[in-house]
């Protein structure tokens, strides 16, 4: 008999999580005519925290769920091509800070993001017009005609056509998995990652690979204190918003000195240094690939252990006539995993 819960095409050799991901934000609606908060949407989701040592502290759900980290995995990526180019020993093809915070964006295609793209490309006389990503409308601009340029990767692509200069590798061959500068990449991601159980196409064109949940977590927290991510991490906390923009939550995040990272299909990886010294790594998957979601359940696990400032985010309420109509809400388990967390020293000291 067929498996209802499988989608058609997928393989027998895809794992299914053993744990189902709980419901852990709720999204309401109020009646205008008594106050109270209706449900109208929750969001389910798997949720890792990762100790020191690269063991799981804290889970919700599926700790080993195969995840497809997508953009999350731009701190690494850069990282990748920032070792090329330095390999190279040509300091006039490294980027500055504003480039490099720009190279591990998503960003929203605000004036300054395509200004530090465009100066990016200049390192390696790409036009904006051969870049390896595909034309989009911007986020900031939604009604712009499309660009390349204007692609919330474009900044990793710039970077990309830079690294892949000094390798001999252009145009279509930057994104092709058997070539000289994604082999790097892709050994640079193995490395933090571990071994991925599949390598896809992402959004922009570029590999995705998908790991156990779990390891994106503890990549994460190698992240926010191995020495080899110093620049990149530099880069995004000198210049948050331009790893993200206006009103996102990895933009407040690094204005605060945690590394954090969204990935699309509801995808959130963050990164920080408790009070001890010790490094600690969170990452979070939306069953349904909802961003609204992931975004609050992070942000209330991270006020709640004294990770980052209250009042740091706030998630966008649902609006109603273009005013708020309701409530983001995270639900009790988040708590218990906050309060596990929390337990275990994980907080960041005072600020």
């Amino acid at each position: 008999m067929a498996d209802a819960t499988r989608p058609a095409g997928v393989g027998a050799g895809t794992r299914r999580s053993r744990e189902a991901a709980p419901l852990l934000v709720e999204i309401t609606r109020r009646d205008v005519r008594t106050g109270r908060q209706h449900l109208e949407s929750a969001h389910a989701a798997h949720l890792v925290v990762g100790g020191p040592e690269g063991e799981v502290v804290a889970s919700c759900g599926d700790p080993e769920h195969p995840t497809f980290v997508r953009s999350t995995a731009k701190p690494f990526q850069a990282t990748a091509c920032l070792e090329i180019l330095e390999e190279a020993g040509d300091p006039s093809h490294l980027p500055g800070d504003d480039e490099l915070a720009v190279a591990w964006a998503s960003h929203r295609g605000e004036p300054g993001h395509l200004d530090a793209v465009n100066r990016l490309l200049q390192r390696s006389g790409t036009p904006p017009d051969a870049l390896t990503c595909p034309p989009a409308a911007p986020e900031a601009a939604p009604g712009a005609p499309p660009s390349r340029l204007q692609h919330n990767c474009s900044g990793k692509h710039a970077l990309f056509a830079l690294a892949g200069r000094g390798l001999g590798v252009a145009g279509p061959a930057l994104l092709d998995p058997e070539a000289r500068l994604q082999r790097r990449v892709l050994a640079v991601l193995e490395r933090e990652l571990g071994p991925p159980g599949a390598i896809g196409v992402d959004g922009c064109g570029a590999p995705a690979v998908a790991v156990p949940l779990r390891r994106l977590a503890t990549g994460f927290a190698g992240l926010a204190a191995a020495g080899r991510f110093r620049r990149v991490r530099r880069s995004g906390v000198v210049h948050p918003g331009l790893v993200g923009g206006v009103g996102r939550l990895e933009t407040a995040l690094l204005g605060v000195g945690v590394v954090a990272k969204v990935g699309a299909e509801g995808v959130y990886g963050v990164g920080w240094v408790a009070a001890d010294g010790r490094p600690w790594g969170l990452a979070i998957k939306a069953v349904d690939g909802a961003a609204r979601g992931v975004a609050a359940v992070t942000a209330e696990v991270l006020t709640a252990t004294g990770v980052v400032p209250s009042g740091t985010w706030t998630p966008p309420p649902p609006l109603g006539g273009g005013l708020s109509a309701g409530q983001v809400r995270v639900t009790d388990e988040v708590a218990g995993g906050a309060a596990t967390l929390a337990g275990m020293r994980g907080g960041r000291e005072s600020r």
